[in-house]
């Protein structure tokens, strides 16, 4: 990208005097000069009414550069008037553009209306139309004179009853809506009071009119009536250069390059430049471009307060909270907060990792992970999971924000500090909204109890309400803006990406639920106004100079079309201000590492394993001992349910021992300790979800198919045969000089004439084939003459449980079989001799070569490090 330069090219002004904006303006101020001659009225007895607040000072500024002397007519909005005249604070009913207000007005209005008539997940639906439906009204109902909205409002509502009952819902919101906003007091009222009438501090009113008409604005020009003047936006210049276009390929190289654009026309010192905001994603991308680079920008459309770092905080913490919290939700907001020491948080992240310990319930049972969590936190996340009423959540909610140290984060970050005023946090501040429901439905409703859950949505929809304006230091060379606001600014250049058939429509879809009919009784803007006024925007963008347009050929695989406003223009493709830089593939061999001063003190049977799969494995995982985090949302796989039928069978025979109860009382043995090592896991349903279902749904084949190779396989006091000594047994050997180490999934007794030999035996859950591929070269089993290695016994028998829940290919096999390696005392001195050797070459410093071969390759954890995907060919 290109770095932006602190010099300008010379004679390059920012914005002179031939500005299509300089030109409207000249205009505008020559029609207001005629009405002041008309009328006799003085420049500082003239308000003039912008359509939006940042055209104040761009008016200001042009009156003052063709009238240098004298007083100068107020450039006000309509808001902005308003509030110089007479402050306003929204009563507990009223319609106040708050979300944390406005929610729960609208649940109150809902349950005076419908108080049993709608489920819990219904009701969340109405509340958010209703207020986006009343946001819509309010403009309409602020441009009528307090005293007559309601009968305003009266013939309205009696048209909008629904005359089908399916639409009894849409009919019941629309004419709450229309209710509301005719009952609820707005800021821009004092307009039609006194005070604001012709001849108090004015004698003159000139509307501006924007790309789209302003009800409120057109209403009072109607009540000025003579003393009043509308100046539309006339004949609008044609274009003053061919724009440049921009064909990108996906968004990521749109935002690349709209970024290139907007520096490039930076450091040619055409400042300030305006970035449109078609597509807020891409926008938001290509300002974080603009800001690594050091260029300043100020935006003027914002963006959700929920998008923000202040709310993921926030929303950390109630997900935590949760009684049914995973344990990256924990993990999350542990590694957010300060109250809590760094170490024993990553301590307590590798221990879950480890264990397999996905749910934060299952961790305060776990005996490795009890220990290690940091003291005073399940009581912490406790105190807010009862239900409370929400003057009360908000001032628990502050205290545990405080006594988790996100408190003060909040305090130093603008984003932060807006989000503890929009939720009211601050001290007494949730006082506002107890009167908010207690104005519909009394006393009683202030009180009313919000579960976790109903506080979370609602502080979810208060965030999602919220837009930050990220504050700005001085003049910014770039400004972000919407494309209809960039009418009577002088900017020096203009960047607009996002202009694909998506993001730049030529006709906009109305927003709302709103049918045609009902757009037209109300005075909505219609489908054909908006498209209007965007083809206004569109036309008075194209007469600016300086002017880039972007868009995207394709997004995630599919094609994406300009839009049809581009691809009516003349073909002139701009040029990509991006700097080339020529790139030589460097060459990759294979990599040969020796590294004879980093030995393990002992190896396991996967260890040794993996030296003989691939040296550079070993090196990776053994040698360097860089290992794989697991995930900790994974969804249950077969590796989780070989680990539970592990646990399941450890339990059962360690507590079973030598006794010999009987079929059934085996089969409820089973299922019990199967369902309560589920749950110490979290693998079950009300644990972790639903991903655990499909390997319990094996079970009773499982265990049928087991207890048949039992009662089968083990001694009874009718006949002989091996006898159950211990489950997970950890053994120690040496190879030479060389430690081994192992646990054995079991060890049983095997009756003999020469006295119990052990019988070791491994269980599998793996398909049969590969079971028994396992045991066909017995100088390829590494496993099991591993774990006879292990055992100083001269006679012994090693054996694969193979438990599935269908019988072997063969119609053989049961669906539990035991495979045994016939071989094992052979393949053990093999492998001690095996091992020996290949150790001594590694300890000797010879190379580790990465072999690449096989399916070895296929799932290695060491991949991405011997880079065998780009390696080079000899």
């Amino acid at each position: 990208m290109t770095p932006v330069s602190s010099i300008r090219e010379a004679g390059s002004p920012a914005a002179g005097e031939g500005h299509p904006s300089m030109r409207q303006w000249a205009r505008w101020i020559a029609h207001i000069d005629q009405a002041m001659q008309d009328r006799a009225v003085p420049a500082s007895r003239v308000v003039v009414l912008v359509p939006y607040a940042q055209l104040m000072d761009a008016g200001r500024k042009a009156w003052a550069a063709s009238h240098p002397s004298g007083f100068a007519p107020r450039f006000e909005s309509s808001r902005n008037w308003a509030a110089s005249l007479r402050p306003f604070l929204p009563g507990p009913g009223d319609l106040s553009m708050d979300m944390a207000r406005d929610s729960l007005m609208a649940a109150a209005l809902i349950e005076r209306v419908a108080p049993t008539r709608a489920d819990a997940a219904l009701r969340a639906i109405m509340v958010g139309r209703l207020v986006e439906a009343a946001r819509q009204l309010a403009p309409l109902a602020a441009a009528v004179p307090p005293e007559e909205r309601l009968a305003w409002a009266e013939p309205l509502r009696a048209s909008l009853a629904p005359a089908a009952s399916s639409l009894y819902w849409e009919g019941l919101l629309a004419t709450l809506a229309l209710t509301w906003v005719s009952t609820s007091a707005y800021a821009t009222d004092v307009l039609w009071a006194p005070m604001a009438q012709p001849g108090a501090h004015a004698d003159l009113l000139v509307v501006l009119q924007g790309f789209q008409e302003d009800p409120l604005a057109m209403a009072l020009a109607a009540r000025w009536g003579e003393q009043s003047l509308v100046l539309s936006l006339g004949e609008m210049d044609g274009a003053s250069g061919v724009p440049g276009l921009h064909a990108c390929g996906d968004a990521e190289d749109e935002a690349q390059r709209a970024a290139a654009c907007v520096i490039a026309q930076v450091n040619h010192g055409h400042v300030p430049v305006a970035l449109v905001a078609n597509d807020r994603l891409l926008t938001r991308r290509v300002s974080a471009m603009l800001h690594r680079v050091g260029v300043s920008v100020r935006d003027e459309t914002g963006w959700k307060l929920s998008t923000t770092h202040a709310a993921a905080q926030l929303m950390s913490v109630l997900r935590a909270v949760d009684a049914r919290a995973s344990m990256d939700d924990v993990l999350d907001l542990l590694k957010q907060a300060k109250a809590w020491p760094e170490a024993q948080v990553q301590q307590l992240e590798q221990l879950a990792r480890e264990a397999g310990v996905s749910r934060w319930k299952a961790a305060l049972q776990h005996e490795r992970l009890a220990v290690v969590i940091p003291e005073g936190l399940p009581a912490w996340l406790e105190g807010l999971q009862a239900g409370r009423p929400l003057t009360m959540w908000l001032g628990d909610l502050a205290a545990a924000l405080k006594a988790s140290g996100l408190w003060a984060s909040f305090e130093s970050d603008p984003a932060g500090q807006q989000l503890v005023q929009t939720l009211r946090l601050g001290e007494g501040a949730a006082m506002e909204l107890a009167g908010v429901t207690q104005a519909v439905d009394g006393s009683t409703r202030g009180g009313a109890r919000l579960s976790l859950s109903a506080f979370t949505a609602w502080v979810r929809d208060v965030l999602e309400g919220a837009s930050f304006m990220p504050r700005s230091a001085g003049d910014a060379a770039v400004v972000v803006l919407p494309m209809a606001q960039l009418l009577g600014r002088s900017f020096a250049a203009t960047v607009v990406p996002g202009c694909d058939e998506t993001h730049l429509s030529p006709s906009p879809e109305p927003p709302g639920d709103w049918t045609t009919a009902q757009r037209e009784l109300l005075g909505l803007p219609s489908r054909e106004a908006l498209a209007q006024a965007a083809a206004s925007a569109w036309r008075a963008t194209l007469a600016l100079p300086r002017l880039d347009l972007l868009w995207r050929t394709q997004e995630r695989g599919e094609a994406v079309l300009p839009s049809a406003w581009v691809q009516v223009l003349p073909v002139q493709p701009g040029m990509d201000p991006r700097d080339l830089r020529p790139l030589t593939p460097a060459t990759q061999p294979r990599p040969t590492p020796s590294a004879s001063d980093v030995l393990p003190e002992s190896l396991s049977a996967s260890a040794y394993q993996d030296l003989r799969d691939c040296p550079y494995r070993f090196f990776a995982l053994r040698q360097l001992r860089l290992v794989e985090a697991a995930e900790l949302e994974a969804e249950p796989d077969q590796r989780d349910m070989g680990n539970w039928l592990h646990a399941v069978l450890r339990t059962f025979h360690e507590q079973r021992g030598d006794t010999r109860p009987g079929r059934e009382v085996d089969q409820a043995w089973l299922d019990r300790l199967a369902d309560e090592t589920a749950t110490a896991m979290g693998l079950n349903a009300g644990e972790g979800g639903a991903g655990f279902l499909p390997y319990q749904a094996v079970w009773p084949a499982l265990r049928e198919g087991y207890l048949d190779w039992l009662a089968g396989f083990e001694a009874t006091d009718e006949r002989p045969g091996p006898r159950f000594v211990q489950a997970e047994a950890e053994r120690v050997a040496n190879a030479g000089p060389w430690k081994l180490y192992g646990k054995l999934d079991r060890i049983d007794a095997q009756h003999s004439p020469e006295g119990p030999i052990p019988f070791v035996i491994d269980y599998k859950t793996e398909s049969r084939s590969k079971t028994h591929d396992r045991v066909k070269e017995p100088l390829e089993d590494t496993q099991l003459a591993f774990y006879a290695a292990l055992l100083p016994d001269d006679s012994l028998r090693a054996a694969y449980l193979s438990i599935t829940d269908k019988r072997g290919d063969s119609g053989k096999d049961g669906p539990t079989w035991l495979v045994e390696q016939p071989d094992v005392l052979m393949a053990r001195e093999h492998l001690q001799a095996g091992l020996a050797h290949d150790m001594a070459r590694v300890a000797a410093g010879q190379p580790m070569p990465a072999l690449g071969e096989g399916r070895v390759c296929d799932f290695c954890a060491a991949r991405g490090l011997c880079r065998k995907d780009f390696w080079t060919p000899a």
